[in-house]
C-alpha cells in the first residue's frame, strides 16, 4: 500500500467517524424536539434540542435575563433544556420544594457541590439534611439572635466609625464597605473569629475570592453535564481554577483553631459542638458547613444591602421617607436596636422590595422529579426530569407583579399591599429564602442584620449617589451577582 492510498483510507475513516457523529447529533436533536416526553411543553426549539443555548448564556452571565425573556414569551412554564422545565409561579414552589413524602432531590449535576465532597446542609440528602438542620436550628433561633445582638451592634458601630473617618476624603465604594461589615459579622457569629475587613478597610483573601469561587462552581456544573470534568482546567478561566479547594482549607484552619482554643461566645459552632452526639456532625461536615455558612450568610446580606442602597438613592421619595421614618422614631443612635427596627414598616418594605428586584439568590435551585413522575401546575412531568422555580424570572414577570421592573416598596406595606394597584400581585410566588423544609435557616438573622445596619446608616449620614451609576444593577450573574463598585457620598448629620 503506497502512502497516497494510506492517506486516502485515513481520510475516509475520519469522514466516516465525522458522519456518524453528525448523524448522532442530528438524531439526538430530532428526538429531543419531536419525540421526547417533554416535547409538548412550550419553549424555543433550539433550547429543547440541546443544552448549548443554556450553557452559552450561563457562560456569559446573562442566563437570568434570557430566561425572563423566555418566560414572558412562552408563559410561566418553559422548557429551557432537553430535560429541564423552568417555572415562574407560586404553585410550583409548593409542589417542587414543599413538604412531601417522596422529596424531590437536588439535581445531581446542577446542584451545589462542596470542594471536599462532604455533605453540608445546602446539598445533603434528606436524612443528612434533617440531622444537620436539627443541630443548626438552635443557632438561628430567636433566642440565639437576641444573644448575638451585642455582636451585631459592635460591627455596626465599627462600620459607622470607619465611614465617618473615611467619608471626608471623598466618595466611598459602599459595596466594599457593606461587604466588609457582612463578612466580619458572619465570621464572628460563625466561629468567633474576626476577618478584620472593617479594621483594615480591605478584603481579606478569603472574602476577595468569594466571587471567583461562585464562578468556578458555575463552570464545574457545565463541565460535569458535558462529561469533561477531567479536562476542565483547559476550559475554565485560569483565575478561577482551584479557588474553592484553596479557600475551604482556610475555613478548615479557622474551625480547627476555634475548636482547639474553645470559646464562651455562643457562635454557630457552639450550638453544633454542644449537641454533637452520635447523631451530630463529623469533622468533615463541620468544616464544609462552616465554609458554606460563612459564604451564604455574608454574601447574600452584602448583596441585599448594596442593592437596597442603590435603589434607595435612585428613588428620592423612597430615600426621604426612609430618613423620616428612622430619624423620627429614634432620638439617639443608641436607641436603634433589633427590637426597635422591627417596628420600621417602611424600612422592612424597602428590604422586601429589594429582595424582589435584586434577589441575592437569583438562579434556579434545580430538583429532580422522582420515579413515577409528578403533576406540576396541572401538567404531568415524567420522572428523572429537572425542574425548578427561577427566582429572577418569577419576581420580574408582569403576570406576577404590577410594574415588575419598578422599585415600589408600597406594594409590601400593610396599608396598601392589598389595595389597588397591588391587590393582584402574586406575592406568594416571592420566596427569596426558598420554600419548604430546605428554606434558608438564617432568614431572620439576615433581615435583622439588614434592618439594624440600614437604620444606623440612615440615622448617622446623609447619603447621595455619585453620577454615572444609573446602570449599576445591569450585572452578570454566575452563582452570585458580579457586583460593581457603588460610589456614594456620605455626610454626617449635624445634631
Amino acid at each position: 500500500m503506497d502512502a497516497l492510498e494510506f492517506r486516502y483510507q485515513v481520510l475516509n475513516g475520519f469522514a466516516a467517524v465525522a458522519g456518524l457523529i453528525t448523524c448522532y447529533i442530528i438524531s439526538y436533536a430530532i428526538y429531543n424536539v419531536y419525540l421526547h416526553p417533554l416535547r409538548k411543553y412550550p419553549g424555543p426549539r433550539f433550547w429543547a434540542a440541546s443544552r448549548l443555548p443554556w450553557c452559552y448564556y450561563q457562560y456569559k452571565g446573562q442566563l437570568h435575563y434570557r430566561l425572563l425573556q423566555l418566560h414572558i414569551q412562552y408563559g410561566k412554564t418553559v422548557r429551557v433544556a432537553p430535560t429541564e422545565l423552568s417555572f415562574a409561579d407560586d404553585g410550583a414552589w409548593k409542589t417542587i420544594y414543599g413538604h412531601r413524602k417522596d422529596e424531590m432531590g437536588k439535581d445531581p449535576i446542577f446542584r451545589l457541590h462542596t470542594p471536599t465532597g462532604a455533605q453540608n446542609i445546602l446539598v445533603a440528602d434528606r436524612e443528612t439534611h434533617t440531622r444537620q438542620r436539627r443541630l443548626l436550628s438552635h443557632a438561628f433561633s430567636e433566642s440565639a439572635l437576641r444573644e448575638q445582638e451585642p455582636i451585631l451592634q459592635l460591627y455596626a458601630h465599627k462600620l459607622l466609625d470607619q465611614l465617618s473617618f473615611h467619608c471626608t476624603t471623598g466618595p466611598l465604594d459602599m459595596v466594599s464597605w457593606l461587604t466588609f461589615a457582612s463578612f466580619d459579622l458572619i465570621g464572628n457569629m460563625s466561629f468567633g473569629e474576626n476577618f478584620g475587613c472593617l479594621d483594615k478597610g480591605e478584603h481579606a483573601p478569603f472574602v476577595r475570592a468569594i466571587t471567583a469561587m461562585a464562578s468556578e462552581l458555575t463552570f464545574h456544573q457545565m463541565w460535569k453535564y458535558w462529561g469533561i470534568m477531567s479536562i476542565r482546567q483547559y476550559f475554565t478561566p485560569k483565575g478561577l481554577v482551584g479557588q474553592r479547594v484553596k479557600n475551604i482549607k482556610t475555613a478548615m484552619q479557622t474551625v480547627q483553631r476555634r475548636i482547639e482554643n474553645g470559646s464562651e461566645h455562643r457562635d454557630f459552632l457552639h450550638y453544633i459542638l454542644s449537641a454533637n452526639d452520635e447523631k451530630g456532625m463529623s469533622p468533615a461536615e463541620i468544616n464544609v458547613n462552616a465554609f458554606s455558612l460563612s459564604i451564604a450568610g455574608s454574601e447574600s446580606t452584602a448583596t441585599a444591602l448594596s442593592g437596597a442602597a442603590f435603589l434607595m438613592l435612585t428613588h428620592s421619595s423612597v430615600y426621604q421617607r426612609l430618613v423620616h421614618e428612622v430619624r423620627s422614631t429614634h432620638f439617639g443612635e443608641g436607641e436603634i436596636t433589633l427590637a426597635s427596627t422591627q417596628k420600621l414598616e417602611y424600612l422592612d418594605a424597602v428590604i422586601t422590595e429589594t429582595l424582589r428586584m435584586y434577589p441575592p439568590v437569583a438562579v434556579t435551585l434545580p430538583r429532580r422529579v422522582p420515579t413515577g413522575g409528578q403533576e406540576i401546575n396541572g401538567q404531568f412531568v415524567p420522572g428523572g426530569m429537572t425542574v425548578g422555580v427561577h427566582h429572577y424570572s418569577t419576581y420580574h414577570h408582569p403576570d406576577n407583579f404590577y410594574r415588575p421592573n419598578d422599585f415600589v416598596p408600597e406594594r409590601w406595606l400593610p396599608g396598601t399591599r392589598d389595595a389597588q394597584p397591588f391587590s393582584n400581585d402574586n406575592k406568594d410566588c416571592m420566596q427569596p429564602f426558598s420554600f419548604g423544609p430546605r428554606n434558608c435557616l438564617g432568614k431572620n438573622i439576615a433581615r435583622a442584620e439588614m434592618r439594624l445596619l440600614f437604620a444606623k446608616l440612615l440615622f448617622r449620614f446623609d447619603w447621595s449617589i455619585e453620577p454615572g451609576q444609573e446602570q449599576w444593577m445591569q450585572q452578570q450573574l454566575q452563582g452570585f451577582w458580579q457586583k460593581k463598585p457603588l460610589f456614594c457620598s456620605l455626610k454626617p448629620v449635624e445634631r
